[in-house]
């Protein structure tokens, strides 16, 4: 019984072989357009996620004789950011105060990935690495009520700019602009039919921090004069997303 179940075992497995060649993808290049929805908090104790849209393209090239392994490069426009509460976010204050931020970046991913083709018209692929991105537009927008008393009772509201350089101003230190620039690394997995419809999942985590040397400085000292030590968090970028593609 168990010679049966061994040779049967590697039948199958031979078979699945013959299979995954038959259907090996072709080499060479194609293209994607891709849009989709953005999942994205900033990385921070108390900051939560917030929606946003996506849009881009892709080129992908299957190398020769690599069984199925490609590299990927595109240009995107995508919407990242948060939300967070004063009292719930990295100052605990007396102010009852709500801020999201919007950011948008071109963003171009490059990674290398892996296809698996299941069956002539059905493949799966996943790929990974690193994207860097600038920021082209943006708001934060502030919702404040300075005394706490009624959370509903907004004395203070308004937007700036989301990227600007600016050292801290003890007159609004609701105001922290971040830089425009942000890499970090991102993976995707993916399913595709009829070499033509793709849905895809992935996640992106930034690793620079989203505020200036030069506000954190500045804020760290402004503090230190009043004879407080008190440091801005480190905020980085996060991201999951949901994409539908179409490869021409």
């Amino acid at each position: 019984m168990k010679k049966i179940l061994f040779i049967a075992l590697a039948m199958a497995m031979f078979a699945g072989n013959a299979n995954a060649l038959e259907n090996e993808p072709e080499e060479g290049f194609t293209y994607m357009g891709l849009f989709g929805m953005n999942i994205s908090k900033l990385q921070n104790s108390g900051y939560d996620a917030k929606a946003g849209a996506m849009m881009g393209a892709r080129v992908d090239y299957m190398l020769p004789q690599a069984h199925g392994t490609y590299l990927t490069a595109g240009l995107d426009w995508t919407m990242k950011g948060g939300k967070v509460s004063a009292l719930a976010g990295p100052f605990e204050t007396d102010v009852d105060a709500t801020a999201k931020y919007a950011l948008h970046y071109f963003e171009i991913p490059i990674r290398v990935g892996f296809r698996y083709n299941i069956l002539e018209n059905f493949g799966i692929y996943g790929e990974l690495g690193p994207y860097f991105a600038i920021g082209v537009g943006g708001k934060h927008s502030l919702s404040i009520d300075m005394d706490g008393d009624a959370a509903n009772e907004v004395e203070d509201a308004g937007t700036f700019k989301a990227f600007k350089k600016a050292d801290f101003d003890p007159e609004r230190p609701d105001r922290l602009p971040f830089q425009r620039w942000d890499a970090g690394i991102g993976f995707r997995i993916g399913a595709e039919y009829n070499q033509h419809y793709n849905l895809l999942f992935g996640c992106d985590w930034g690793l620079a921090d989203m505020y200036r040397d030069n506000l954190r400085d500045s804020f760290y000292n402004y503090y230190k004069s009043k004879g407080q030590e008190v440091s801005l968090p480190k905020v980085k970028n996060f991201n999951f997303s949901i994409t539908f593609g179409y490869r021409f």
